[in-house]
């Protein structure tokens, strides 16, 4: 039995699993986590990156500059989406999020009426390795790193600029904030610009994995949404981290034995009771149980 190629595809899968977690929800992380609007839009912009991604790409553009140009035009296109529509609908959540949802329908229908139900996808870049009898794809390796690189560059973001303190102080009490200077109207827009342009990223990264359709930003919702409930608001990046860790394995293991619609079942049951047993979410604990520790 090939031992050490085994515990090579279950590591595998799980960095797979919780990278693909981390990239479908970290433009919401910004946007629900930090803003409180629920982006019911959230997986069509990531199907507007994958979109022009796969579009530069087959016009003999590098992926890596597709990826950064698909972060730039989609953080242009949320930057015009929030001073237009979404503005209109801070501390009214309700109201957000009927709007985000008929703005996905209309980014759904619109690329489908453009584009047509299907685009030629992109290769995988990188090819494959093997090891025993197990066989691994060079680009999810290279994801599950650019994934935790993305968390950290939004920790430090958030934790060492300018932006990142005058963004806090807004979320937390943007009375406060503006009464001391702060521009709470251009935080609100290079926030929601900030989140739109990391969904597009993502949707960009994941394109050479998925079939490229007008639809295809469906796939990215109940996981994004998941991910970002399930770890909380208490600490969103944290909670972001936990939870996508914690849903793949559980989402690994029965994944590998009954086969990947199990294991997506077993994701959303799991899910289920995360949120009944702790509401405030998986980064309330985890921070709780920072706390003590440096207290101790």
């Amino acid at each position: 039995m090939d031992t050490l190629g085994l515990l090579a595809s279950i590591l595998y899968q799980f960095g797979t699993n919780a990278a693909f977690l981390l990239l479908a929800a970290i433009g919401l992380v910004v946007i629900l986590g930090m803003m409180n609007i629920i982006n019911l839009a959230h997986g069509e912009l990531m199907m507007m990156g994958a979109y022009i991604a796969t579009i530069v790409t087959h016009r003999g553009i590098p992926f890596p500059l597709a990826v950064l140009l698909a972060f730039l035009l989609v953080a242009m296109f949320g930057a015009a989406l929030e001073r237009v529509i979404i503005r209109r609908f801070y501390g009214h959540e309700l109201g957000a999020l009927v709007v985000t949802w008929g703005i996905s329908l209309i980014m759904g229908q619109g690329t489908l009426l453009f584009f047509g139900p299907f685009m030629p996808s992109i290769g995988i870049p990188g090819g494959s390795f093997s090891l025993g009898a197990y066989s691994f794809a060079t680009y999810w390796i290279v994801l599950i790193g650019v994934s935790a690189i993305l968390i950290a560059a939004l920790w430090w973001i958030y934790q060492n600029t300018r932006f990142g303190l005058m963004a806090r102080a807004t979320m937390q009490k943007a009375a406060m904030a503006e009464a001391l200077g702060v521009n709470t109207d251009r935080v609100y827009m290079l926030t929601f610009a900030l989140g739109s342009g990391l969904a597009g990223a993502c949707g960009a990264l994941l394109a050479p994995t998925v079939s490229i359709s007008p639809l295809m930003g469906q796939q990215f919702v109940a996981p994004a949404f998941i991910t970002v409930v399930v770890g909380g608001a208490a600490n969103v990046l944290l909670g972001a981290i936990g939870s996508s860790l914690l849903l793949s394995a559980v989402k690994t293991p029965v994944g590998l034995l009954f086969g990947a619609f199990i294991g997506t079942v077993a994701l959303l049951l799991t899910a289920l009771i995360i949120i009944r047993l702790m509401p405030n979410g998986v980064s309330f604990y985890l921070q709780r149980f920072t706390e003590r520790r440096v207290g101790a």
